[in-house]
């Protein structure tokens, strides 16, 4: 993919024309040159002096001026996935963001973005728009008021597959991938079923099921442990693991695996 300069008139024209694909485009650029996906590792001081972090950034301010109303049903979610992702790779290089996400301060609330005139932070975006305004934690408030005008921009519906869509520069983050309007159910899918396939694992004989996470964290957006357990179950890959939980009934006890927030710099 050719790296467009904000400089260019072709690029200055792209933003104009449609912000949503020039974003589109910077994030592609900057994932295919410094992203290592086998690694699930990103050259974050390598992208900082790129003409891929200008042209991102370019992307970015561009945003201010799109008017989110025009985006389709089928737009909405691919589109603040990638917003998402964006301004990740954005804030790790300008925050100066070394070693964890944890280690400036509040990453997701303060990291943000204009988009239509709205400022969204990556909470703004993750819990008040893909996860469609459901509490962060347990017990806690929504993100974003009932009146509150950037709800109106949310996706229709909700799809749990967003939690490994969203890339999170650390470890154990999912991978760092760009999401079109064409084809998303199978790009949500194959997002996922990759992460699980990295993650999951089960204990000898069935005996327990380790799982990211996530799922812990979020287990209200799967329909809880039951929906948990039935999610990762049904994305079982290896024969053995499927036979070894068909053996006890798909009664397998559920353990979750560790977060880990270090930063995967390469």
């Amino acid at each position: 993919m050719p790296i467009l300069n904000p400089n260019d008139e072709e690029w200055t024209g792209e933003l104009a024309a449609d912000p949503p694909v020039a974003l589109r485009t910077a994030l592609e650029a900057a994932r295919s040159a410094h992203y290592d996906a086998a690694q699930n590792a990103f050259d974050y001081a390598g992208f900082g002096r790129s003409p891929e972090y200008e042209s991102l950034q370019a992307a970015a301010e561009a945003l201010a001026g799109f008017d989110c109303g025009t985006l389709g049903i089928g737009q909405r979610l691919p589109f603040w996935i990638n917003v998402y992702n964006a301004l990740v790779l954005h804030a790790v290089v300008a925050r100066g963001v070394t070693d964890s996400v944890r280690s400036v301060g509040d990453f997701y609330g303060e990291s943000q973005y204009d988009v239509g005139g709205h400022i969204f932070s990556l909470d703004d975006i993750e819990h008040g728009l893909l996860r469609a305004n459901e509490p962060m934690r347990r017990s806690a408030r929504r993100r974003l008021h009932d009146d509150d005008p950037r709800l109106r921009l949310a996706p229709i519906l909700f799809d749990e597959r967003v939690h490994f869509a969203m890339y999170s520069a650390c470890r154990s983050s999912p991978w760092l991938s760009v999401f079109g309007e064409a084809g998303l159910d199978p790009q949500l899918e194959g997002a996922t079923r990759r992460y699980l396939g990295a993650h999951v694992r089960l204990a000898a004989a069935g005996a327990a099921l380790y799982v990211p996470k996530l799922f812990d964290w979020y287990e209200a957006d799967f329909g809880g442990i039951e929906g948990v357990r039935s999610f990762v179950i049904t994305r079982l890959e290896r024969d053995e693991d499927v036979d070894a939980v068909d053996r006890k009934g798909g009664r397998v006890a559920i353990k979750y695996l560790e977060y880990d927030w270090s930063l995967n710099a390469r």
